[in-house]
């Protein structure tokens, strides 16, 4: 919760001068006042233009008809916490534009001064700094008082907001509360309303739980899909749901996207209020493949991913591709700048969690001679310099320091870098690919992301699926590791039945040590059975083989294993770790953990 004290003294500097004087600001209003300077937002003034026609408010009224419901379920409980203190009370939705304002009748009178009114746009971008904008840009609540406000309309009042999120801890609303007048204790007033704001939050994901619920229940007309009105699938007509039935409860635009759907969606109702909504499939569509360089496989869910790359590359969106480490996320990054019309242009790509942070800001922005203490006396092109014209993959951005995150996001937003030691901008024009094995919104939750940087990078998702959701493709795995090492042994259909018929839980370069291990014991000879499954560690659902009584020698022999491989990486590049980490495909901080564990 941010609650600054600003002067007047210090607004009339950063205004006259574009500077502050040292006081405890938060680097979000700051952060703020700077974007509102380079907006061109007037100071001077700060009342809103953007003013919804009489419809078109009507629709989103309309449109936002669950959350306006709730937030008047808990209005009285908020007049009960801040008795006594008169203030109006603001919804917005989450563009913000105001949906409600409601409050004593003298605070409502100066707000119509300034059009703080129902159908305003109180954004940042509209009225400069204030409460509402921030707590909309960083989905976390904010005080702003007095000349915290960037314009003057606003700075005689005292503003606190709080986001409203939905299941999917996507912002659908502000709640915010203003007054003229000062209130006894800023945090208190600032803890009521993000209290009301989460119990918004809590009561809104209940209601969606329970709405989905009722549409599960539902019977499928005939070619029809049901969906929540997030466009979530919840039920499947009969003759689609052996294909697609793994695909209940993921979003309908990014998973079926190789059938028609009619553009018409018929609404669900319950008690007049729209639950969902039907949509008819019309057709299939056949896609042409697109280029990739790994192995594909036939699995349905591998081929989504080949369509997303199809869609996508032939556009310029910042894409952002998450799964578990080892599905070949770089891949598919390298997929969709080959399929793009920047293919012959620079790909980039660099892991943002291997590189120490005093050295990820030199790498990315690159330096100017003398920058620094051991800088290349001609210095050194960045990153994004590098990758100018083409694709720059930034792989598991979710461990870029905060600090950095601030950086990248001002090169995206002005499209131009500035070497560290450096004065002189560089023109850049660089697509944007993220990386993430985790889900970058949790980590945007966590406070860990930037929100502001998520929305940069967060265009297009593209979900890579785990080896074992895609069991069908291992085939193909096999047939392309045996060619490349040129081993093709006599047991090959043995090998191929246990990983049809076990149970993997592996990704693929899991598959691919297996398989190594497999030709290193066995170039010649063929396993038992159970030595086979103990060797590639996996379970057999028919037999039921008890690998657990196996399972420290399993693992001593794996780590022996790496350990063999490691010495040997070390020994070959005569102990340079970041040599033998490339040798090794991991990256240098695993080799260093790996190094202490083994005591090598």
């Amino acid at each position: 919760m941010i609650t600054d004290v600003v002067t007047k003294e210090n607004w009339k500097r950063f205004i006259r001068e574009g500077s502050l004087a040292d006081e405890n600001i938060s680097y979000e209003l700051v952060d703020s006042w700077e974007r509102c300077k380079q907006e061109g937002v007037d100071p001077f003034d700060g009342i809103s233009k953007s003013i919804l026609q009489p419809d078109e408010l009507q629709r989103r009224v309309e449109q936002n008809e669950l959350l306006i419901s709730l937030v008047e379920t808990q209005r009285n409980q908020l007049h009960y916490f801040l008795k006594g203190w008169q203030y109006v009370t603001t919804l917005t939705d989450k563009e913000g534009y105001i949906l409600q304002n409601r409050g004593e009748q003298s605070v409502e009178a100066k707000a119509y001064d300034i059009l703080f009114i129902q159908g305003s746009n109180w954004g940042e971008k509209e009225v400069g700094t204030n409460a509402i904008g921030l707590a909309q840009l960083y989905k976390k609540p904010f005080t702003v008082k007095g000349y915290g406000h960037f314009a003057v309309a606003s700075q005689m009042w005292n503003c606190a907001a709080a986001p409203i999120v939905d299941h999917h801890n996507q912002l659908i609303g502000i709640l915010n509360i203003s007054s003229p007048y000062k209130p006894i204790n800023f945090n208190y007033v600032l803890a009521s309303v993000k209290m009301i704001a989460d119990s918004i939050s809590l009561a809104w994901r209940k209601t969606m739980y329970e709405d989905m619920e009722q549409l599960q229940k539902l019977s499928c007309s005939k070619n029809a899909i049901i969906c929540s009105n997030d466009d979530v699938i919840c039920k499947l007509p009969r003759h689609l749901e052996n294909k697609y039935g793994y695909m209940i409860g993921e979003p309908l635009d990014n998973t079926i996207s190789e059938l028609s759907l009619h553009p018409v969606r018929k609404p669900l109702l319950i008690n007049g209020r729209s639950i969902g909504y039907e949509v008819y499939v019309q057709e299939e569509i056949k896609e042409n493949p697109v280029y990739f360089a790994g192995v594909t496989g036939k699995s349905d869910v591998f081929q989504k991913v080949l369509q997303d790359i199809q869609k996508v590359a032939a556009t310029d969106a910042a894409v952002h591709i998450y799964g578990e480490t080892g599905t070949g996320k770089e891949l598919v990054a390298e997929a969709i700048h080959r399929n793009s019309e920047r293919a012959h242009q620079p790909f980039v790509s660099i892991n943002c969690g291997a590189i120490p942070e005093q050295l990820l800001e030199s790498e990315l922005f690159g330096y100017e001679p003398g920058a620094f203490t051991g800088a290349h006396k001609n210095g050194r092109k960045g990153k994004l310099e590098a990758a100018n014209k083409g694709t720059l993959f930034l792989d598991e951005i979710g461990d870029m320091p905060s600090s950095m995150q601030v950086s990248l996001l001002r090169v995206l937003q002005q499209k131009q870098v500035t070497r560290i030691g450096g004065y002189k901008p560089i023109p850049i024009d660089v697509r944007i690919i993220s990386a993430t094995n985790v889900d970058i919104r949790q980590l945007v939750a966590n406070e860990t992301m930037r929100a502001d940087l998520f929305y940069r990078i967060y265009g297009f998702p593209i979900y890579v699926p785990a080896l074992r959701q895609r069991k069908e493709d291992i085939p193909y795995f096999i047939d392309y590791y045996c060619k490349e090492n040129h081993w093709y042994p006599s047991w090959i259909n043995k090998l191929t039945a246990t990983f049809k018929h076990g149970k993997w839980t592996g990704n693929i370069r899991e598959l691919f040590n297996a398989l190594d291990r497999c030709r290193i014991l066995f170039p010649e000879q063929t396993p038992e059975e159970e030595e086979l499954y103990r060797i590639i560690s996996i379970w057999d659902n028919t037999e039921q083989i008890r690998v657990e009584n196996n399972e420290k020698e399993a693992q001593s022999f794996r780590n022996q294993l790496e350990i063999d491989k490691i010495k040997q990486a070390l020994k070959k590049h005569h102990n340079h770790v970041p040599s033998a980490a490339a040798d090794l495909n991991m990256s240098r901080s695993t080799l260093y953990r790996k190094i202490k564990k083994y005591q090598l």
